[in-house]
């Protein structure tokens, strides 16, 4: 029977093979690209061993200085697909803002201005990295210091320019990053006034991963014979993904099915996307009463909360990060093996910009939807737009997920053991009288919930327990609509 039709819940794996086709026999190397000595011996540092092909396909027009359309999907090595040629058309001389580079969030922002920064870091150039969610400032200083190049978020670009912070008339070209989160963002009307602050605008690089019908409004509006560059319609070709649909016991809690994903992939790092801030704070804080490194992002948070957070799991010092949309666009973890789509969305193109956080720059990735019964129409949607055919299987059950819970943190155990040198005797003597006390089982289990949960300012003081029933309530959906007690 098809997946549409059956009464259960199920979730979903999406296995996406390379980001990009191998080009090795066919893509140049960074030398014969034509970049200067200075930049290429950044690239030498950084790493980098050629260029990719979204890369090299858009080095030589954006050099020339043509106009550019470019869909290519996340992860494919897009930001230094423009941010190469711009090192290169850049006055080094005159430290007037030359080209703007406008992002829909602020984590995308720091992305893009950090590989400013390393690709420039023997050019001279200077640059600004300007977003809302934090003072004026630092911002202010680095742009009355000079800089040649400006990214940031609209409105805080348009903040800037309303305080007199920057000047325009030096502005020759403007990149619009993930265009299409930025006009689905409702971003629209102030991309519009930022073109019209470029009196002597001479280029326009256009980078998303797809192409909505409102998007071609803007480019017959500021864009002359642009060069289209189209790399992106192997993202959803059925023999690249591999998907595999697993039945979802819905007389348990939800999240209860979460942690069986967790322990049966074992994931050394994963997003978790969840639809709405709540869920996000609801489903982190339960996954870190019940053992895992798990913590959430979403725009409650401060700017430096979110920074800090992402450090984290960047350095590989956070195990779960589990996020709103917020998380979706443009953050660069290139190490990332999976992600939990908790949600499902209801948009496919969102599927594809989630899933797009894991399988970046040839690497493989692996993502996991968990899908309701109720979610059976956003399934469809997704099936039918990216041509994903379902291979059903059954889950752990909860006995052999928690087994697989006792099994992995015994070795945890063990391991802390053995990197101990020596345990206090009266630990061990109290170790000994609890394993023979008749209620040993009890006493251990109390130990194991103490060292297992977070410190306790990390709990949340909103009643958790309450939180975290609703949210096991039917089949997961029950925080919608629910409202906690308030703070006394």
């Amino acid at each position: 029977m098809p997946l549409f039709y059956a009464p259960k819940s199920y979730i979903v794996f999406a296995v996406f093979a390379d980001a990009e086709p191998d080009i090795s026999g066919s893509s140049p190397t960074f030398d014969a690209l034509g970049l200067s000595e200075h930049v290429l011996r950044a690239i030498m540092e950084i790493g980098y061993k050629k260029p990719l092909q979204v890369q090299v396909e858009c080095f030589a027009p954006a050099k020339a200085g043509r106009n550019l359309v470019v869909q290519s999907r996340t992860g494919s090595g897009k930001t230094a697909a423009f941010v190469l040629p711009i090192l290169h058309r850049i006055d080094y001389s005159n430290s007037s803002p030359q080209v703007v580079v406008v992002v829909p969030t602020r984590e995308l922002a720091l992305q893009v201005h950090g590989e400013f920064e390393r690709l420039g870091r023997y050019t001279g150039l200077k640059s600004v990295c300007i977003y809302g969610g934090t003072g004026f400032g630092e911002q202010f200083n680095r742009l009355m210091a000079g800089v040649h190049v400006i990214v940031g978020t609209p409105g805080r670009l348009l903040d800037h320019y309303r305080r007199g912070n920057f000047r325009t008339d030096q502005v020759h070209a403007i990149v619009l990053d993930e265009a299409d989160e930025m006009l689905s963002a409702g971003f629209y009307d102030d991309i519009q006034k930022i073109f019209e602050l470029l009196s002597n605008l001479k280029q326009v690089l256009l980078f998303s991963a797809t192409m909505p019908f409102n998007m071609e409004n803007l480019i017959k509006r500021y864009m002359k014979d642009p060069v289209r560059i189209d790399l992106s319609k192997d993202q959803v070709c059925v023999d690249r993904i591999t998907n595999v649909a697993y039945s979802v016991d819905t007389s348990g809690p939800r999240i209860r099915t979460l942690i069986a994903i967790i322990e049966a992939e074992d994931p050394t790092a994963a997003i978790i996307f969840c639809n709405t801030r709540q869920e996000t704070e609801v489903v982190a804080k339960y996954l870190g009463r019940r053992g895992y490194d798990a913590q959430y992002l979403n725009s409650d948070l401060s700017q430096t909360a979110r920074e800090a957070v992402m450090a984290k799991i960047k350095a590989g010092e956070l195990r779960l990060l589990v996020a709103t949309d917020i998380a979706a666009r443009g953050i660069d973890i290139s190490f990332l093996p999976c992600v939990i789509h908790f949600d499902l969305p209801t948009d496919p193109q969102q599927y594809i910009h989630r899933t797009g956080r894991t399988g970046r720059v040839g690497r493989p990735g692996r993502a996991i939807a968990m899908v309701s019964v109720k979610d059976l129409h956003s399934l469809r949607r997704i099936e039918s737009a990216l041509g994903i055919k379902l291979k059903q299987a059954e889950t752990p059950t909860r006995e052999e997920s928690l087994k697989m819970l006792a099994d992995r943190k015994i070795r945890e155990f063990k391991e802390r053991l053995d990197a101990k040198p020596a345990i206090p005797e009266e630990f061990t003597t109290l170790a000994k009288e609890i394993l023979a006390d008749p209620d040993a089982e009890g006493l251990v289990s109390l130990l194991v919930d103490a060292y297992m949960s977070p410190p306790p300012a990390a709990v949340d003081d909103r009643a958790p327990d309450r939180r975290e029933s609703e949210l096991a309530r039917s089949d997961g959906r029950g925080t919608r609509g629910f409202r906690p007690p308030r703070r006394r």
